[in-house]
């Protein structure tokens, strides 16, 4: 009997998971493909790509923290039948959207302040930095992209977020190559083009989905844009009061890896390289059980809005339990392949060696990764978010950095030592956020258990 009930929870959040796993893939794909082609060009644009993105993604990763509060507000919204909210919520995120893109610039335009205090190597500093600043003209168009997306992930339109994002990948390849190589009035830019190349595709990604978000026929009872009527207070404070600590959540895992990413950048620009390959790759494989993750919010946050308990602690565990068994595949590859994929990046053959051991590593906390991220995922449907802030910075800034400072730096083990200590503090955030997890999801009154959640919550 559980068995079936498994099979049909399956079945119902394959069709939710499989496009938003394929939307972070291609999503991951444009970076991928930044990367190789920024290594095809020359080493210096392959380690201006590493330094600039370790500093990028922290501020690309707290916005979607921020934003992704939306999916689990919508789904709630959904599961509740409270569609008069739904259309007021999507015009929230769009104006949340515009708020914040001044922030996102001023950090990006001060970013060689940030790595000339990290002492990174001063050649690399300033092609990082003026690819950097490039990124900022598409900086609205992201921001937008991820207010429309998440909240269409609330809707279970994880098919319309694909679409927009595949639409964009030859458009990515098409204005790396334009600006990296120059041509048809536009200079030879380097690495520097691909930053102007990345802000023009993010608002591409943007209009795509602005026009489903406008256009499809089960939206059109929300009136989205027919109304300028924004919610009240009340809305806006529940989704600062859980975007921020999600924003800081995935912030800590994020800038734990830029963090390793500068230690290493005072390393030679043959480590810094093999570094971001391992790195890419890594990222590569976890776009899967993170974009399980958040079809697991929206199932877990749709039960929880129509307060069916017994149906929510389904969902989030068959998402868990989904994310935990692709992770063997994904190591299996990393250790049976590492040469081949590495090989994919760069023809250096002591960058090959040097990425090829770091794979390994990877390969070990790959089943770390994808529990803590997917038991994240179930309790953000719960919007259980400040206890799994508490949780990821103890994991990942008391245990993983702190590890990894000291095998790399006290006992010579130096990059080697620092993916160590990435195992150590995702191995931690997995056991932590999954006995979060057990405990709330085991409360038998859903309310309860929320009440129990905003207890805690307020003692912080």
């Amino acid at each position: 009997m559980m068995l079936a009930k498994v099979l049909k929870e399956f079945k119902q959040l394959m069709p939710i998971a499989l496009p938003a796993v394929f939307s972070q893939l291609a999503q991951m794909a444009m970076g991928v493909i930044d990367t190789i082609m920024a290594g095809h060009y020359s080493n210096d644009a392959l380690a201006a790509i590493a330094i600039g993105t370790s500093l990028l993604h922290p501020v690309l990763v707290f916005f979607m923290g921020l934003f992704l509060a939306f999916n689990p507000i919508i789904a709630h919204l959904r599961g509740a039948k409270k569609d008069q909210e739904i259309g007021a919520t999507f015009r929230l995120s769009i104006g949340l959207a515009i708020v914040m893109v001044p922030f996102a610039v001023v950090i990006l335009l001060n970013a060689q302040i940030i790595l000339d205090l990290l002492g990174v190597n001063p050649a690399v500093v300033d092609l990082a930095t003026r690819y950097l600043h490039a990124t900022v003209w598409g900086m609205p168009g992201l921001l937008l992209f991820l207010a429309l997306r998440f909240c269409n992930e609330g809707m279970f339109s994880t098919p319309a977020i694909l679409t927009a994002t595949l639409v964009s990948i030859p458009f990515n390849i098409l204005f790396n190559f334009w600006f990296m190589y120059g041509g048809y009035g536009v200079p030879e830019m380097g690495a520097v083009g691909l930053g102007y190349a990345t802000g023009l595709v993010w608002t591409i990604m943007f209009l795509g989905l602005l026009t489903y978000s406008a256009l499809t026929p089960k939206y059109r009872t929300f009136e989205i844009f027919k109304q300028f009527k924004l919610p009240g207070w009340h809305a806006v404070r529940e989704v600062l009061h859980l975007g921020f600590p999600m924003a800081i959540t995935l912030g800590f895992e994020v800038t734990l890896f830029a963090a390793v990413s500068l230690m290493i950048g005072r390393y030679p620009t043959e480590v810094m390289g093999a570094h971001q390959i391992a790195v890419n790759i890594a990222s590569l494989t976890f776009m899967i059980p993170l974009g399980i993750s958040q079809a697991i919010t929206a199932r877990v946050g749709y039960f929880a809005g129509k307060q069916a308990p017994n149906r929510m602690r389904l969902a989030g565990y068959t998402g868990i339990a989904t994310a935990a068994g692709i992770s063997t595949f994904t190591a299996s590859a990393m250790i049976l392949l590492p040469v081949t994929l590495v090989s994919f990046y760069t023809e250096d053959s002591a960058v090959i060696a040097i990425a090829s051991g770091l794979l390994f590593y990877a390969a070990i906390f790959q089943f770390s990764d994808c529990v803590q991220v997917s038991s994240a995922g179930a309790l953000r449907g719960m919007k259980d978010t400040k206890m799994p802030m508490v949780i990821t910075a103890v994991a990942y800034w008391f245990v993983g950095f702190p590890v990894g400072y000291y095998l790399a730096e006290s006992q010579g083990y130096q990059a080697n030592g620092y993916w160590m200590g990435l195992i150590a503090g995702l191995t931690t955030a997995a056991i932590l956020l999954m006995v979060r997890w057990r405990q709330l999801s085991r409360t038998i009154n859903f309310a309860t258990a929320v009440s129990k959640a905003e207890k805690f919550d307020a003692s912080i």
